[in-house]
């Protein structure tokens, strides 16, 4: 029996209701109308006809016999409205007792009961909540109602000054390399606003004596005359190897080779996928804005549900002690955030 079974059809009406008349979905009406035809017709007994094309001519008036391409709508704006309902869950339907979900790979609803209080105040506060307030007396949050408790019992966590690090890469060419290095270079500096999740050093910045957990240090070498020219990465404070690429010898090169050879470097090494996150990971060395960038990744990738319980804990542990309006969907959008909340 599924959990859809184990609540009752009027707290399932209720929910769609709320959601109908919700502000999230006032402009989306296709989207209103999607949802509600298929949880009506769940509710009736009629899952087995939620197909792509059946959904197609009913509610995008589409002639699945002679349109090639009404699963491919059906398809798209089913997430939409994935989309869409997470949206409304993470702002206006958060408290809602009863939730409505389309899961992937199909269009039949599921229904789940809301988070309880205690469990919902946990993933929004992960830990108590510390301000200032008149004249600088901390207050806490109360973990079943929400509400302000007076002063805390005890003192408020340190602000984590590794908070909002991001990793910082290091460029440093071999003395005696020619144009290939200080090209490649020039390649990473051009496709670094691509690269989210970390930063590059200042051209000709020299890694500091004594590096932070999150310095990695990238070396060039092109110093052997029709050599190869090879990129290094490392872990500064440890010395590990973190990868090692080279462009073969006497092979026939020019600036635009040498540009894609750094754009894939920087693809398999310093995106949110690549080697510097996976070893900053592995070696739990990563910030809460790190996870936050992963989480909200991962969810984009997936558009799953329990993808986006996890993304929405880290961005309320990365605005902590704000609170979000709304669940992040864009990762230029988080980095803004910090930026305001630094």
């Amino acid at each position: 029996m599924t959990q859809a079974r184990r609540i009752d059809g009027e707290r399932i009406s209720l929910a769609l209701a709320a959601i109908l008349s919700s502000q999230t979905f006032a402009r989306s009406e296709r989207l209103r109308t999607f949802l509600k035809f298929v949880v009506e017709h769940e509710q009736l007994g009629l899952a087995h006809q939620l197909k792509g094309y059946t959904i197609g001519m009913d509610v995008f008036s589409r002639d699945g016999a002679l349109d090639p391409g009404v699963d491919a709508l059906v398809r798209v704006q089913a997430g939409k409205l994935r989309r869409l309902i997470n949206l409304y869950y993470a702002d206006e339907g958060r408290h809602d007792p009863v939730r409505i979900r389309i899961p992937l790979g199909g269009y039949v609803p599921v229904y789940e009961w809301g988070p309880e209080s205690r469990r919902t105040l946990d993933a929004v506060f992960p830990y108590l909540v510390a301000a200032e307030k008149n004249g600088g007396d901390p207050i806490r949050i109360d973990r079943e109602t929400g509400g302000e408790t007076g002063a805390a019992h005890r003192p408020a966590p340190a602000p984590d000054r590794h908070l909002h690090a991001l990793p910082q890469i290091f460029i440093v060419t071999a003395p005696g390399s020619d144009w290939r290095a200080k090209t490649f270079d020039s390649a990473m500096r051009i496709s670094e606003a691509r690269l989210f999740g970390l930063k590059l050093a200042p051209q000709q910045a020299c890694p500091p004596a004594k590096a932070d957990d999150l310095d990695f240090l990238l070396h060039l070498d092109s110093t052997c005359a029709g050599g190869p020219l090879a990129a290094r990465l490392t872990h500064i404070a440890t010395g590990d190897a973190i990868a090692r690429q080279a462009r073969p010898a006497g092979e026939t090169i020019d600036s635009r080779r040498i540009a894609a050879f750094a754009n894939l470097f920087a693809a398999e090494t310093m995106t949110l996928c690549g080697e510097v996150y996976t070893f900053c990971r592995r070696h739990r060395l990563s910030s809460a804005l790190m996870d936050c960038l992963e989480a909200t990744y991962q969810y984009k990738l997936e558009n799953s549900h329990d993808a986006y319980l996890e993304a929405s804990r880290h961005q309320q542990r990365l605005a902590h002690p704000h609170r979000l309006p709304a669940f992040i969907t864009e990762l230029s959008d988080l980095l803004a955030l910090t930026t305001r909340l630094s």
